[in-house]
């Protein structure tokens, strides 16, 4: 049976998936306690894998100035431009009272949050800069994910993928054959293979987390979420296009 939690942090941890603990012959790693060494080398791999991670306050950037230099014009920005600052606003203040309150609910204007969830998805189609940024970032997290189990899984059983190594560590390469072998083995047996690959990833990633000192020095992605949840409704770009959404006041998240 894995262990859960290692009896020290210098020892290794024995891991299965979660959703695939019952299964015989599941995969099984064999998870290293992770030092600043490892942090370092994490680090590496994304720059040499040319990882970009763009955050929050560059993506809005872009986005605020494709608005106001091509897509609506700066009179159009002016009359309008509120509802989609005041609805970041929001998401930026639910998440700071969300570090308190865990339990805190999301709550915004459907209507509103409908229309802004259109516009972002108009900027993103008619702007190349804002589609890439958002690749980027995806691009990132799958590549942070790989990294992290390149550095983090030492040994493993179940899978037939030969171990690759540069410098000690596993190839990105060699991870991501082991995620395709995992999700299949996965599906095989009737269960969402992206979960076992995440969870997986998990685990490693709290692998890392050990020494709490050393993984506040540590670099993390910091996804950005330009898109808000999938909507309908539609909105119009450009000159004579109708409003985004009703000028209305900020709306402030309610708990549960």
């Amino acid at each position: 049976m894995p262990q859960d939690i290692p009896v020290e942090a210098s020892e290794t941890l024995a891991f299965v998936p979660e959703c695939l603990r019952e299964i015989e012959g599941a995969p099984s790693f064999v998870l290293r306690a992770p030092t600043s060494r490892e942090k370092r080398f994490r680090r590496r791999l994304l720059a040499e894998e040319g990882a970009a991670n763009h955050s929050d306050a560059d993506m809005r950037a872009e986005i605020l100035n494709a608005l106001k230099s091509t897509l609506w014009g700066e009179e159009k920005f002016a009359t309008h431009g509120h509802v989609l600052t005041a609805y970041w606003e929001a998401l930026d203040d639910f998440e700071q009272q969300r570090n308190d309150s865990p339990d805190l609910k999301w709550s915004y204007a459907a209507d509103e949050e409908a229309a802004v969830t259109k516009l972002l998805r108009d900027v993103e189609q008619a702007w190349p800069q804002v589609g890439r940024m958002k690749a980027d970032n995806l691009d990132f997290n799958d590549i942070f994910l790989a990294a992290t189990v390149a550095v983090v899984v030492e040994d493993w059983t179940g899978i037939d993928v030969p171990k690759a190594l540069d410098r000690k560590y596993l190839t990105i390469e060699c991870v991501d054959q082991m995620g395709v072998r995992l999700m299949k083995f996965a599906e095989q047996n009737k269960i969402l293979g992206r979960l076992a690959w995440m969870q997986l990833a998990n685990a490693c990633s709290n692998r890392m987390s050990l020494d709490e000192e050393e993984e506040k020095n540590s670099e993390s992605p910091s996804p950005s979420e330009m898109t808000p949840p999938v909507s309908s409704e539609t909105v119009t770009l450009g000159k004579g296009g109708k409003s985004p959404a009703s000028a209305r006041s900020k709306k402030t998240p309610v708990a549960a």
